[in-house]
């Protein structure tokens, strides 16, 4: 069969399954033509006769040596002599070649023991019947198979063992029949003759993989149309806009507007509602002097924010106390900025705000009518004659119904116009820049959850204002993630470090990756500090990422309130699939130790909430060299493709087994990349800011995460946490995971303990 005869027929079998699973069984057969291709064709009157035959001969039990069958071999029947002692493995060679024919076309018998005449001649006698139909079985088992329908079976075939007698009655040996149904996708006698180059070696093509290459096809457009709901479209928006989609199913920007920023009939809704409630009990006096600037409005929403510049991405001025966004009908969008004291830099800052904002609701949002936003400062000790407006942009004046025609009156917004306002401001607020954007080439943004949204307003915005640098203390349990947010971010200490520390200028608290600290009085201690101070405390923790089987010091039940983030976006969809079906495996374990009832719950809501593509392989049975040259190998293809070495991480069970493991990789490793003239260095999860290939245990990588990570022989000593540490591993991958297993379960184990127990001094 020629290459284009055989995709010619895997796209009829496919094109056909796919029919069945939708309206049922077809009652038309594929039949091989002798050039390779695949005709529609019945079977004719003699072929059924001769099959007739064929099925009656097998109800016998016995036949004569040297009897001639009634009928000849054809299409769908095929005799073969013994023509070797070895039967057995004759058997075994030429069944898979007829029977995968027979199985892609219309069935058909396979009669071992008759020659090309017809006549009987069975085996000896020495082989035994057990044998042979064994033989049969195991080899018809053994077939390749690819399914494009939904069905998981395999060949179906029975096997017809008929005794051989002499004149006399004696015994001369058997012919075994072989019926090979027709079967409902294609089916292979070997793995196909095809391989492909991968990296520095030469792999020969899985079924699975050479059929996917041979029935490639372009993209179902309709089907992606189904997929995804265009937002923003680039036709009569403004130029600079890029395009939006959403996920079919999930809340669009309309509905998230609603949500956001409902409009209200006769009224002016203050949103968010959590931080109005905040700001006006913070700061007395700050709603009546908001009434006094949407007086006498009444439709529309005056949107608080600790600061409109940070979430437009300026610069916080903390001399600000908050601002407000005004979106009403029959007036301007407006922007008050609210401070304590004046100062003639308010002015340009707030105008600045005003300006980008207002930028971002036509270049993002895609807003393409009129639009100004005016800037205006407000005192929030003063009174009404020292309330100060921004110059150039407004008078002053004691509210906007007093605004002279700084913009021309088609600048004031409709009751058609707010939606549509509103919904560019969502697609503002609600984006952030993904992890994939520099290694693309093109900027993709995705749209924050409501749930994300609300989690970010109410509570890490406000600290954005409130937090002074020296006031914040980072508290994790190892050292590279205690370097990585310490670099430039805040002060960071181990848990270790913060238990024999003296803080007294701290004021707030983030503890990270809480599920993996040991059970001591850390909670408590932060819990006071905070408490002393009227600061924050905030504890992160994955139950599911618990690299040690005990408790790590916190009872579930006592912390409140809580938050919930149950969408993946920092993992490919392959990925994603691996994490949450180790995941499932680890609440079926139920530890003592985890709030299972809770992470149940929490389970049945997680999902990937994009769809973007990546890689997942998994490699069993593998030698330490084995391991070394895969590794190598793959390396040094991904930076042929670009791949800067930067994004690669080599992570395994423990510290010992990582160094180890270097020894063997990094000759080989810098052997193979030195003649595309790149600096190779392999460092430990330290240096994850470096240029430099990560390589160190899967521990002290918690929290860190590279584009391409490799796993390997993620087996700790302890098994109750098996689960654990394989989904700590896959979670540090944003679009590659390789994950390799030795062939012996204790691989480079140094102890019966590993490094979770001394990681974090």
């Amino acid at each position: 069969m020629t290459s284009s005869g055989a995709a010619e027929f895997l796209r009829k079998k496919e094109s056909s399954a796919k029919c069945r699973d939708e309206n049922g069984p077809s009652a038309k057969k594929a039949l091989m033509n002798f050039d390779g291709g695949a005709k529609e064709t019945p079977l004719n009157t003699e072929e059924h006769n001769i099959q007739d035959a064929a099925a009656r001969l097998l109800k016998r039990d016995k036949l004569m040596f040297g009897e001639v069958l009634g009928f000849a071999e054809t299409t769908h029947i095929e005799f073969k002599n013994f023509s070797t002692q070895n039967i057995l493995e004759y058997i075994r060679k030429t069944l898979p070649n007829y029977a995968s024919a027979f199985a892609n076309t219309q069935g058909g018998y396979l009669f071992f023991g008759v020659n090309d005449i017809g006549e009987v001649i069975g085996s000896h006698s020495k082989v035994e019947k057990e044998a042979l139909e064994k033989t049969v079985a195991d080899t018809m088992g053994s077939l390749p198979v690819h399914h494009f329908c939904s069905s998981q079976a395999g060949v179906q075939f029975k096997t017809h063992t008929l005794s051989v007698c002499d004149e006399a009655g004696g015994l001369q040996g058997y012919v075994c029949a072989v019926r090979v149904e027709p079967f409902c996708c294609a089916v292979f006698h070997n793995n196909p003759e095809s391989w492909m180059v991968m990296g520095d070696t030469i792999e020969r093509l899985s079924v699975r993989k050479w059929t996917e290459l041979m029935t490639a096809a372009d993209p179902d457009l309709s089907k992606l149309a189904d997929e995804f709901e265009n937002e923003l479209s680039l036709s009569n928006s403004p130029p600079l806009v890029k395009p939006v989609y959403s996920k079919a199913g999930l809340q669009c920007v309309s509905e998230l507007q609603e949500c956001l920023y409902p409009v209200g009939s006769n009224e002016i809704k203050w949103k968010p509602e959590t931080i109005c409630a905040d700001l006006f009990s913070e700061y007395p006096g700050l709603e009546d002097l908001m009434k006094k600037q949407i007086h006498p409005l009444n439709k529309g929403v005056l949107i608080f924010s600790r600061s409109w510049a940070v979430d437009i991405g300026l610069p916080k001025n903390q001399d600000v106390v908050c601002d407000a966004l005004l979106v009403a009908e029959n007036a301007y969008p407006v922007l008050y900025t609210v401070v304590k004291d004046a100062s003639s830099a308010e002015s340009e800052n707030s105008r600045e705000t005003a300006f980008a904002l207002k930028q971002k609701l036509v270049n993002d949002g895609g807003y393409a009518s009129r639009v100004c936003v005016i800037p205006q400062v407000l005192h929030l000790n003063g009174t009404k004659n020292q309330m100060e407006v921004a110059e150039d942009d407004v008078p002053q004046q004691e509210n906007l119904c007093d605004y002279p025609s700084l913009y021309p009156e088609n600048y004031i917004l409709t009751s058609r116009d707010i939606p549509a306002f509103l919904r560019a401001l969502v697609i503002v607020v609600l984006r952030f820049k993904s992890y994939l954007s520099d290694h693309l080439g093109c900027e993709i943004f995705n749209l924050l959850t409501l749930k994300q949204y609300e989690l970010l307003s109410k509570n890490l915005h406000k600290t954005k204002e409130q937090f002074v640098l020296e006031e914040i203390l980072y508290i994790c349990e190892n050292q590279p993630l205690k370097k990585f947010v310490g670099n430039e971010i805040c002060r960071s200490v181990t848990r270790v470090a913060f238990l024999s520390g003296n803080f007294p200028e701290v004021k707030h608290i983030v503890a990270d990756e809480a599920q993996n600290f040991r059970e001591e009085n850390w909670h408590l201690c932060a819990r006071e500090l905070v408490k002393n101070k009227s600061g924050v405390f905030w504890v992160f923790l994955d139950f599911f990422q618990s690299t040690h089987p005990y408790g790590c010091g916190l009872k579930f039940s006592e912390l409140y309130p809580r938050e919930w983030l149950t969408k993946v976006v920092r993992n490919a969809k392959q990925i994603c699939n691996v994490m949450f079906k180790v995941m499932g495996e680890i609440l079926q374990n139920r530890n003592t130790y985890m709030p299972c009832k809770v992470l149940a719950e929490l389970f049945t809501q997680a999902e990937c909430a994009h769809s973007l593509p990546g890689d997942y392989i998994i490699k069993k049975n593998m030698g330490t060299l084995e391991m070394a040259e895969y590794v190598t190998g793959k390396c040094n293809s991904y930076i042929q493709q670009g791949y800067p070495v930067k994004d690669i991480a080599i992570l395994c069970s423990t510290q010992h087994a990582a160094q180890e493991f270097g020894q063997i990789l990094e000759p080989e490793l810098k052997k193979r990349v030195r003649k595309f003239r790149v600096r190779l260095v392999l460092g430990s999860a330290e240096n994850v800011l470096e240029n430099v290939i990560v390589l160190d245990s899967i521990r002290r990588f918690s929290g860190l995460e590279r584009r391409i990570v490799f796993g390997i022989h993620p087996v700790p000593a302890q098994e109750e946490v098996k689960l654990n540490l394989l989904l700590c591993v896959a979670s540090r991958a944003n679009t590659k995971l390789h994950l390799l297993y030795h062939k012996e379960e204790t691989f480079l184990r140094d102890s019966p303990l590993d490094d979770s127990l001394g990681y974090g001094h």
